[in-house]
């Protein structure tokens, strides 16, 4: 199942945020409407790997053919440096796990040595790494697993000396919480922001998923499509049944799940845990977890470092970026790829759990533009083999009318990214500017390619017109006779 990277990401301390601003009702129902949207994602990008599978990722190669070369190029850069982030943002989860919330060199020591830690892993040899990943793999799963089945037990068994709880706290403070404004709307705009703080847990899915399938195809002739569809549901029923353990394992009142309303705090799984008031049993929990951020940053930095040299092995990166050592890592990759972990580093200034919310925006907002124009290269490649002939033996009932949904859902995420962080009630100026700086980025990497390329395009013009002149075919002066 391919969980194995994403395990970690927003399921343990994300979920937290989003269970405090909608309730436990609400947020089940934003994991069942995001599975639906990745869902929708995914048949789509399966479905162009079925029809051409190809080495370097779908994604990453189809773009330039459906798309456009600047769509491709910025599209590739935009993964390439959001995974990267990815791997800096699991390194805060992880202090924000181990609840060094405030800032200075305490946490920034730690931080350096986790990122270290992550960096020696990543310039392993290649086939000792991906030995390791199976291991890491297994002590996020027997986590995630092992934290339901507790939930299921304290559900049972209550407090010691409670009767039993059950969905006690569906209950008690309530199963919808409401959001900024009172009544139906507060509840509404509770759902949204849920669902924002929920995406960051889904992101760049659709693209693993299907790239995990086209191996899984090469070694064993496996179905694209179908290996993927199974993937996705695995992965969509094990986070959905993550949100239902979440909801009865705290309360979303609990002031600790926001670090007091300055923006990430504790999982709610350790809250469960500390008001289990069973000894060793949080620490047990919160080691658990930390690994798992750890586990997932290492598997980050090994996808972005992968992708960077994928570009640069298509052309689309400086030649240095595919160079490999004897060990078959590309060094060069793997150090700019790091290069990204200084994000971490603003928490000698700022709160984790304020740089946690910064990350999560920008990338979340990366996330979204990905996903448009996951859909803009799957309806061009639809347009494309219609006008060519090409009758596409693997498609899914739900597309393409699940990929208009993808579209519609994909830019209204991107919009209420924009909106919900610049509400006054609580405006904090640096979360509108991640958003922006997501949106700026993709636009400048867009702009810079299709303004270099047309430059380009127009010196190509002005040497061809000069080499016409200096080698005219006909005679400038008809009056004057040619020798």
């Amino acid at each position: 199942m391919a969980v194995g990277p994403t395990l970690g990401t927003g399921l343990f301390i994300g979920s937290g945020q989003a269970l405090a601003v909608g309730g436990p009702a609400t947020l089940l129902a934003a994991y069942v409407f995001i599975s639906l949207l990745v869902y929708c994602l995914t048949t789509a990008t399966a479905e162009i790997a079925a029809h051409m599978p190809v080495r370097d990722g779908t994604m990453l190669s189809h773009t330039y053919r459906y798309g456009s070369v600047h769509l491709g190029f910025a599209l590739g850069y935009l993964r390439w440096y959001t995974l990267a982030l990815l791997a800096s943002f699991e390194i805060i989860n992880a202090m924000v796990n181990l609840t060094l919330w405030e800032p200075g060199t305490r946490v920034t020591i730690r931080i350096a040595i986790v990122a270290g830690v992550i960096f020696l892993f990543n310039m392993l040899p290649e086939r000792v790494f991906k030995r390791t990943e199976a291991f890491f793999t297994g002590v996020k799963l027997l986590t995630t697993i092992g934290l339901m089945l507790l939930s299921i037990f304290l559900a049972a068994r209550g407090i010691p000396g409670t009767s039993v709880r059950g969905f006690y706290y569906w209950r008690h403070p309530g199963a919808v919480n409401r959001y900024l404004m009172p009544g139906h709307l507060g509840q509404f705009l509770g759902l949204v922001q849920c669902v924002l703080y929920s995406t960051i847990l889904f992101i760049f899915s659709p693209e693993l998923t299907v790239g995990r399938a086209e191996k899984a195809d090469t070694e064993t002739g496996f179905n694209i499509l179908r290996v993927a569809q199974i993937d996705n549901i695995h992965l969509c029923v094990l986070y959905i049944l993550s949100a239902l353990a979440v909801g009865v394992m705290s309360p979303s009142n609990e002031p600790l799940l926001t670090n007091y309303g300055a923006g990430a705090g504790l999982s709610p799984y350790v809250v469960g845990v500390r008001r289990s008031q069973v000894p060793t049993l949080p620490v047990v929990a919160t080691t658990l977890i930390f690994f798992s951020s750890v586990a997932s940053a290492r598997s980050f930095l090994f996808m972005s470092s992968r992708t960077l040299c994928s570009l640069a092995e298509a052309g689309h990166a400086p030649a240095l970026f595919k160079d490999r050592n004897s060990w078959g890592v590309p060094y060069a990759s793997v150090m700019a790829s790091a290069m990204f972990a200084s994000f971490a580093f603003l928490s000698l200034r700022l709160s984790v759990s304020v740089v946690f919310n910064f990350l999560l925006y920008f990338i979340t907002t990366s996330g979204y533009i990905s996903w448009l124009c996951l859909c803009i290269v799957y309806l061009r490649f639809r347009r494309a083999t219609k006008t060519q002939g090409f009758v596409c033996v693997h498609q899914t009932f739900i597309q393409p009318f699940g990929t208009y949904f993808a579209m519609l859902v994909c830019a209204s995420l991107s919009l209420a990214n924009i909106l919900m962080t610049v509400v006054p009630a609580r405006l904090t100026i640096r979360n509108p500017v991640a958003v922006y700086l997501g949106a700026i980025t993709f636009l400048l990497l867009y702009i810079g390619h299709y303004a270099k390329a047309s430059m380009a395009q127009v010196a190509a013009s002005e040497t061809v017109t000069m080499e016409h002149c200096r080698h005219p075919t006909e005679n400038p002066h008809p009056s004057i006779p040619s020798l």
